[in-house]
């Protein structure tokens, strides 16, 4: 059977990076996404780690994705670098940067066709030191810890300088792991057991930025390499802020990442000397860009320094005519906001009390000012949630819509309003950890009710949602160690179909219970960023 190479040329050819950084270096870094190239390089995150790595002396970094996509695992080539075509086995370390559980699978993947064993154990000190960050790894890495050596969790400018001075001046793989088990913020399940030891582990901290690193010079996040082959094509990406105001009870981001806390605005507006050679496209990014202080004012002086400027999701309150009046001029044309459900009184027990009027108000306000595109995030299964609620949803869109032609057909254009909707996944170190998944028949009825609803409106259109895939990432959210046998299955190939019903008894009390007493994450001390 004759294996696929991938051809990274074109994409290599087409990178436009911020800063040239030496090809060759005294020690190498692989860093890899658990994903598509397109999926990998829009992760500003991954672009960090990339930058971070070359400003160490003498460190270089050799980037890895998964692609081929399409490609069947079996028929694919071992992953090579993108910067020397560097085999990933070739290399002493490999980082991990893991954002999405459904990408645990990649990984392994990854791992197989390297010809590395899946399971730790299994390795010898010839292979690569795998090493896991990004959020998963400090949301609930027990699913993986039979497979990663060490998890770095927290800010890649706290971790990364420890494990890059470990590899520097440890002898082999072991007295590397044994150092980092040592430190703050990483966790080595060959040293730390959780699930054996529970209470007498002491707690291990994940290590955020503070607040104070925040308004340090060289603490922001912004691209290394802009690209057209991402979901945000040749965009140069800065990030506002971190935490998040609200406190929505199925958010992560909020009570993981500390309190909503933002980089400073001279230091953003400084970033943009660095843009101006490679691209005229900015993306400001956060979980909540709008509440930034100087937004309006950071994205007028953008405007008139000639860039072109979007930003992923705003909060609804912070929807104003400044922020509007400025990405308009820009050249934007698209807005996300994120209701969550379609009644007050749901989104009031979320935790998110913002009301149908207030965001019709700001989406009334959003099309009068020349916006064309509105996207709206939902979430289908919320504790509490009726069939009412759901109906709420499409009422809630007709009402948009209506807003929409109102103020489009003044100007005679057509708007287009897109539904974005997924089904609620409980996620650890939330408010709603303990609660268990909707029933599957119970999101079936609601899905096809959304679904029916939504097609009755012309300009109106509903993402996909998949139940199936909401009861596997809920598993590996909440699973402990012993889900390595199932993504070990899903790894080799294993249909998601026969994986829900081959594994149903241990998924279904993990999914669809409400969980009692310890949880086995609790491990891991979580927002150690000075605040929360």
């Amino acid at each position: 059977m004759k294996r696929r190479a991938h051809d990274w040329s074109p994409y290599a050819a087409a990178e436009r990076p911020i800063e040239r950084f030496p090809a060759h270096g005294r020690w190498r870094l692989g860093l890899a996404y658990a994903n598509s190239y397109h999926v990998g390089m829009s992760s500003l995150g991954f672009q960090r780690v990339y930058e971070l790595v070359h400003r160490r002396p003498e460190w270089t970094c050799e980037r890895f994705f998964a692609d081929p996509m399409g490609i069947a695992p079996a028929m694919a080539g071992p992953p090579l670098s993108i910067e020397s075509g560097l085999a990933l086995g070739d290399l002493g370390c490999v980082a991990f940067s893991v954002s999405f559980e459904q990408d645990y699978v990649n990984l392994l993947q990854m791992l197989d066709r390297a010809g590395i064993p899946l399971r730790r154990a299994a390795r010898g000190p010839w292979h690569p030191l795998i090493v896991m960050g990004g959020s998963c790894a400090t949301i609930n890495p027990l699913p993986m810890a039979e497979f990663v050596d060490v998890f770095a969790l927290g800010a890649a400018e706290n971790v990364l300088p420890a494990l890059l001075a470990a590899l520097e001046e440890e002898e082999d793989r072991e007295a590397v792991t044994a150092r980092l088990a040592a430190q703050e913020g990483f966790y080595v399940p060959a040293h730390h057991r959780p699930e054996e030891d529970g209470d007498e582990l002491a707690k291990l901290d994940k290590l955020e930025l503070t607040e104070e690193q925040m308004r340090l010079p060289g603490h922001l996040p912004t691209t290394a390499i802009v690209t057209p082959r991402t979901e945000f094509a040749e965009k140069f990406l800065i990030e506002m802020s971190r935490g998040c105001p609200e406190k929505c009870r199925y958010c992560w981001a909020t009570f993981g990442m500390g309190r909503f806390r933002w980089h400073p605005a001279e230091h953003i507006l400084a970033s943009l000397d660095r843009a101006r050679a490679v691209t005229d496209q900015l993306g400001f990014v956060a979980t909540a860009v709008g509440d930034h202080p100087d937004i309006e004012r950071i994205l007028g002086e953008a405007n008139r320094l000639g860039f072109r400027t979007s930003v992923s999701s705003i909060r609804i309150p912070a929807v104003t005519d400044g922020v509007l009046a400025a990405l308009h001029a820009s050249g934007d044309r698209s807005i996300t906001l994120a209701p969550e459900t379609g009644t007050d009184e749901l989104r009031a027990k979320m935790g998110k009390p913002i009301s149908n009027e207030l965001l019709l108000e700001k989406v009334r306000l959003i099309f009068r000012h020349g916006f064309t595109q509105l996207k709206l995030y939902f979430l289908v299964g919320l504790p509490g949630e009726t069939m009412a609620d759901v109906h709420g949803i499409v009422e809630l869109a007709a009402r948009a819509r209506a807003a929409m032609l109102e103020s489009c057909a003044a100007r005679g254009v057509v708007g287009h309003i897109h539904l974005g909707a997924n089904v609620l996944v409980p996620k650890p170190y939330t408010p709603w950890q303990r609660e268990p998944m909707d029933g599957e028949e119970s999101l079936r009825r609601k899905i096809t009710a959304l679904k029916r609803g939504i097609a009755r409106l012309p300009n109106v259109s509903l993402g996909s949602i998949s139940v199936r895939q909401a009861v596997w990432q809920t598993y590996i959210s909440k699973a402990g160690s012993d889900a390595a046998e199932a993504l070990e299955q899903a790894a080799r190939g294993e249909p998601l179909t026969a994986l829900l019903h081959r594994f149903a008894p241990r998924i279904h009390a993990e999914v669809f219970r409400h969980l009692e007493g310890d949880l086995r994450w609790h491990f891991m001390r979580q927002g150690r960023s000075g605040e929360a």
